[in-house]
């Protein structure tokens, strides 16, 4: 099997300090018998993370379509990831909240997605799939074609300006859902109980699937914790892992951080090799640094 591992570490000292703290005996294990192979990325300003690049690559795309993948529709359509956010202005200008700072319900994502769906309507040729309550999907057979914009996973818990799309049609809409959502009563009884309202969307993640499969499981329990900044959390998370995922014997290992995503793979090795690895710790946490 080969196991992918998004946000395995982050550039934050306070991550990084989480993350030495940790005991991790199972992915220690695997990085001392697996070998270092392909590397895909190359800084934290990419509008791409990492391990979408990594997933683009091993389905042989030229860029990442992380919306398409989601839906695992066909190719006929483009596919963007919408996201429903709070911009919350301060100070020092604005933020994007993690979506799941919302505490969106199943049932009040419906209701938004519904009026949403004013501004990009089935008989304009418009495909929605609510795929959880902060993730959608939009899809058109070429109005979301030669866009290209930043994902949530980039800009979420982060001031908004250096992720903001450059095209004019995205900010366009992105302008249109922040009118229709101000004051809305959907966004009063939000207010009401003291719930951060909807104030736009977030589009990103644009583009199609070339019907390929990526050959690798995903496991994705770290990245909600970590883009909530519950550093507790995302620890907890990591104990799960290698308690589970990571005990098993791995053909491929690929971890991911901010800046790349390395796979580690199964190589044939001579005999002092076998040795060298047998008497030289791993050294996971500067491993994980290095993403």
């Amino acid at each position: 099997m080969h196991l992918m591992i998004p946000h395995a570490g982050a550039l934050d000292e306070a991550a990084r300090h989480a993350f030495g703290a940790l005991q991790l005996p199972n992915l220690a294990a695997q990085l001392a018998r697996l070998s270092p192979a392909e590397t895909w990325g190359s800084d934290e300003f990419s509008p791409h993370p990492p391990h979408h690049l990594a997933l683009a690559a091993l389905r042989g795309q030229d860029e990442p379509s992380a919306a398409a993948w989601a839906v695992d529709a066909g190719t006929e359509l483009a596919w963007a990831l919408m996201t429903p956010v709070h911009l919350a202005v301060g100070s020092d200008g604005v933020d994007v909240l993690a979506p799941a700072a919302l505490g969106l319900s199943e049932s009040d994502a419906a209701r938004f997605a519904g009026l949403l769906q004013q501004l990009w309507r089935a008989d304009e040729g418009w495909h929605w799939r609510l795929l959880d309550a902060t993730r959608w999907a939009i899809g058109h057979a070429t109005a979301l074609d030669g866009l290209s914009a930043a994902s949530i996973e980039r800009a979420a818990g982060r001031p908004i300006e250096p992720w903001l799309p450059g095209s004019r049609v995205l900010r366009r809409w992105q302008n249109e859902a922040q009118m229709l959502l101000h004051g809305h009563a959907l966004n009063t009884e939000r207010e009401a109980r003291g719930a951060h309202v909807i104030n736009s969307v977030w589009l990103g993640d644009i583009g199609r699937a070339n019907g390929r499969p990526s050959g690798v499981s995903v496991d994705t329990r770290l990245t909600e914790p970590l883009l909530n900044g519950d550093l507790a959390a995302w620890a907890e998370a990591w104990q799960r892992l290698d308690a589970g995922p990571l005990a098993q014997e791995l053909s491929s290992l690929t971890l991911c951080g901010e800046r790349f995503a390395r796979r580690f793979t199964a190589q044939p090795l001579s005999f002092v090799d076998r040795l060298r690895r047998r008497f030289k710790a791993t050294d996971v946490a500067a491993v994980v640094e290095s993403l």
